[in-house]
């Protein structure tokens, strides 16, 4: 199974036409003119004009494909080593039984690659209109970091004072940076075939996908683990599973703190760490990982009501 399926995948984001097509696909394989008669609501369309409206409409996306007599079918389901379906493997490659890497699923995390993504931000809500200010990816594979991208962002908006007092990123170095659109090609080629993986991967992870699904129109899918969990799982004698604590835990240096770079180079070390104390668990797959982020979390200090508490935005809330 090729590597690149585990990982990040960026697609044309759904539309309504895009699941009324897969809703009616469910029943089986159809021509171009029932498709377009049922998506479209147009009766009595011309099967030339529906030819030419599928094509436009589905032959982009992964979830469809077109047989050779015309007809439309959902595309399979891939499946995972184990034989469950994989999550976002929309560009899977089957390999033969000849090529197959036994080492793969002896110690498949060993053998995934990962980006670590560190954003900053305006504030905390992209649908509110907060925007990145800064962002870097760093690739880790075969247990070193592999590649580095990293650049501030024109985020086409004031950044608030509160902000600004956190990242030291104000207005007069971002006025000259590039808008994300003009990164987001380049940002989603690194991305691309690796594990999504932050510090809080939520909140870097709900910037990154709107961004890139404002500038592109694509919407990113793919596996995400999150450090601050996995944290939580295999150091639970730490007080606190901020960055600060857990880089300290294990002697990792963060060069510049609420900064992206020195944030994700700072998570990309830990992450090796926490996959290192993942094995010693028996953690050998994903799987295996996701089971042991699935444990039963140890009763903590902080009540019902103190979680439900609202957080200032003045306070990093993202690691």
């Amino acid at each position: 199974m090729g590597l690149s399926s585990h990982g990040i995948a960026a697609r044309p984001a759904e539309t309504r036409l895009s699941e009324r097509a897969v809703e009616f696909l469910r029943a089986g394989p159809s021509d171009a003119k029932a498709l377009i008669e049922h998506v479209c609501q147009m009766p009595g369309a011309p099967i030339v004009v529906a030819e030419q409206m599928a094509l436009a409409l589905f032959a982009a996306r992964p979830e469809f494909v077109r047989a050779h007599d015309g007809r439309w079918s959902l595309a399979p389901e891939p499946q995972s080593a184990g034989g469950s379906t994989a999550i976002a493997a929309s560009s899977m490659v089957l390999e033969s039984p000849a090529t197959y890497d036994a080492t793969f699923e002896r110690d498949e995390l060993a053998s995934l690659s990962y980006v670590v993504v560190d954003v900053e931000t305006t504030g905390t809500s992209p649908w509110s209109g907060d925007r990145i200010t800064e962002i870097a990816a760093i690739v880790v594979r075969d247990g070193v970091v592999a590649e580095r991208f990293e650049t501030l962002v024109n985020p086409e908006r004031s950044i608030p004072p509160m902000i600004t007092n956190l990242t030291q990123i104000n207005w007069e170095m971002v006025k000259d940076a590039p808008r994300f659109r003009d990164i987001c090609d380049d940002l989603v080629r690194v991305l691309s075939g690796h594990v999504f993986v932050a510090h809080n991967v939520d909140f870097d992870w709900r910037f990154v996908s709107s961004e890139v699904q404002r500038a592109s129109g694509q919407r990113l899918s793919g596996r995400r683990l999150c450090t601050v969990r996995l944290a939580r799982r295999v150091l639970p004698q730490l007080r606190s599973r901020r960055l600060d604590s857990v880089a300290n835990y294990y002697g990792v240096e963060i060069l510049a703190r609420h900064r992206a770079a020195g944030d994700a180079v700072a998570t990309a070390h830990v992450l090796l760490r926490l996959l290192d104390e993942a094995r010693d668990r028996d953690c050998r797959c994903w799987d295996d990982l996701q089971r042991l982020l699935g444990e039963s979390m140890a009763k903590g200090p902080r009540t019902r009501g103190q979680l439900a508490m609202p957080r200032p935005v003045d306070k990093d809330t993202t690691a």
